[in-house]
């Protein structure tokens, strides 16, 4: 409600900044300016002087990004964090029909391992690239699992994943220790190629 009438009131300045001014000159000498004419004993229409004031140049619009084709994905993931081993996947543009009905546009991937005495640990990071940004965030509520780290950023989908392994012990799905780290750089880099440079819609 606080906003609407914000709003309101901005806009009946609006409105009253582009009324006619009056220039009323009073028997006394003084001047008195007023947007209403009957106040006056002789109104005279008063226009600023144009050079008066200094009116700033027009910012130029910015220019519409092409979207990020599958190539240019590849480009989104940060340099290779210290201690970590990087195996990158090809980008890839999405041909499966159902995929492409559900926007999935291009994909890639990396993975992070790194051995840790007797843990051996991998971090994976995707990257999706979808035709509109709600149905990045659609599938990144689809595919939320307690272990994933999944974020949009416009139409990209950042996902984070990891398996630790541990001699005689096993394997667990876990969001390994540094993972997020990653996921948070990658997603910052995403953010960074919408309109106003990586602040979210």
């Amino acid at each position: 409600m606080a906003r609407r009438v914000v709003l309101t009131l901005a806009l009946a300045g609006a409105v009253a900044a582009q009324a006619e001014t009056y220039r009323c000159d009073e028997p006394d000498g003084s001047v008195r300016f007023t947007s209403d004419p009957r106040r006056c004993e002789r109104p005279i229409v008063h226009e600023p002087q144009r050079d008066r004031f200094a009116v700033p140049p027009a910012e130029p619009a910015p220019a519409a990004r092409a979207p990020l084709g599958a190539a240019d994905l590849a480009a989104l993931f940060p340099p290779p964090h210290p201690g970590w081993q990087v195996i990158g996947e090809l980008p890839e543009t999405s041909t499966d029909p159902e995929l492409r009905a559900l926007g999935l546009r291009d994909s890639t991937a990396r993975h992070y391992t790194r051995a840790r005495g007797d843990v051996s640990e991998v971090c994976t990071i995707e990257l999706w690239a979808f035709a509109q940004p709600d149905q990045a965030v659609g599938a990144g509520a689809a595919l939320a699992q307690p272990t994933w780290w999944a974020r949009a950023a416009g139409s990209l989908l950042v996902l984070a994943h990891g398996v630790r392994l541990e001699r005689q012990v096993g394997s667990r799905t876990e969001l390994v220790a540094g993972c997020e780290a990653i996921a948070l750089a990658t997603h910052a880099r995403a953010l960074a190629t919408l309109p106003g440079g990586g602040r979210a819609p």
